[in-house]
Parts: structure tokens; sequence; C-alpha cells
């Protein structure tokens, strides 16, 4: 029998697209309390080994997310966002509502801070690539300075 991580990595995650959408499932797993909801797998694993794999899983993937170069975050923004049936921008900014939903118990500020500037690079990101915006035309240039506003 698979260790109730193990079943939680493979069975349950494996099922879901895109790390964010791993993410949003994990923090959708979360009571007002803090505590994991999931009748089965607390069934088959018991309570306490249900939280625990949870709680280890919900901590593992977010040291993945802050670990991961941003070009396939948000690459997988796109993945996460489709199988939702959304835009990546759409889907960033729920994202970012729920941004606190996100984290899981116990997280340093550190990697709250770090979790808020991803998601914030990723909106900017996408609201530069929509067709229609003002910058869509040309390409987003890090590292560069932005020339001062027209009314200065």
């Amino acid at each position: 029998m698979k260790s109730a991580e193990e079943d939680l990595r493979e069975r349950t995650l494996g099922k879901i697209t895109g790390i964010w959408g791993k993410l949003t499932y994990l923090a959708g797993r979360r009571s007002a309390d803090g505590r994991y909801q999931h009748w089965g797998f607390q069934r088959a694993h018991g309570t306490e080994s249900a939280q625990d794999a949870f709680l280890r899983v919900h901590h593992s993937l977010i040291g993945t997310i802050l670990q991961t170069r941003l070009r396939s975050l948000r690459e997988e923004l796109a993945q996460s966002s489709s199988a939702a049936g959304t835009s990546p921008s759409s889907y960033v900014s729920m994202l970012r509502a729920g941004l606190y939903g996100l984290l899981p118990a116990g997280c340093p500020k550190a990697t709250e801070l770090h979790l808020i500037s991803i998601l914030k690079t990723l909106a900017i990101l996408e609201s530069h690539s929509q067709p229609g915006s003002r910058s869509s035309s040309r390409p987003l240039q890090l590292g560069r300075s932005l020339p001062p506003p027209a009314d200065v």
C-alpha cells in the first residue's frame, strides 16, 4: 500500500493539470479552520495521516514554485488556465485574489513575499501580452528604464 503522501502526489495531484492547478486544488481542500477536507482520502489513510500528507505536499509544492524559473511558471499558467477554461490573465488574477489561501499553514513571511512577487510579475507579463493592450505591440523589455509619462 502506498503512503498517504505518495497516494496524494500520484493518484490525486497526478490527474490535475499544471503546478498552479495543483496549488489551487490543495488550497481548495482547506477549510476555514486550516484543516484539509477530503473524506475519501481521510477514510483510506486516517484523518491525521491525511492532514500530514496534505500539509507536507502543500509545503513541497510551494517550495517547487519558488524554485522554478519564471518562464516555466508562465508556461504552467497557460496549461492550468486552459484546463480551467479561462485566460492566463484571469487565472493569475484569481490566484492573486486568493493569495493567502494558497499558502499552507506555517509559511514564513519570506515565502509569502516571494509568492506575491511571482504572481505580480506573471500578472504584469500577461497584461502586456493581451491583444489590444497598449504594450502588446512591442515586447516587454526587462531591465531597461521606462520612458517618462507623456504628460510630464
